[in-house]
């Protein structure tokens, strides 16, 4: 990780870029919580992206207030395929 340190910031700094020009949401970490507020239709979405190859967690109520899709955008995930992720996001939103 010490040796690569620099690629990582890199790349996280790619990721958060990513996100915040798709779904207009600026963040300092990795872990976006994306409200949807229905519990079915944060489901239909989960269920959508799957279909694509695309692994998100679909967070219900009582859980947390409001139902959410919980996006990581870990560091081995391509720039691509998070893109594609987040323009099906905003488009299923």
């Amino acid at each position: 990780i010490l040796e690569n340190k620099e690629k990582l910031k890199e790349k996280i700094r790619e990721n958060l870029q990513v996100i915040n020009d798709n779904l207009g949401i600026s963040s300092h970490s990795l872990i976006i919580p994306i409200e949807i507020g229905n519990n079915k239709k944060v489901l239909e979405i989960q269920d959508i992206l799957k279909q694509k190859g695309f692994l998100v967690g679909a967070i219900r109520q009582p859980t947390v207030k409001n139902a959410i899709i919980r996006l990581i955008a870990k560091v081995d995930v391509s720039s691509k395929d998070l893109d594609k992720t987040c323009s099906t996001l905003k488009e299923l939103r």
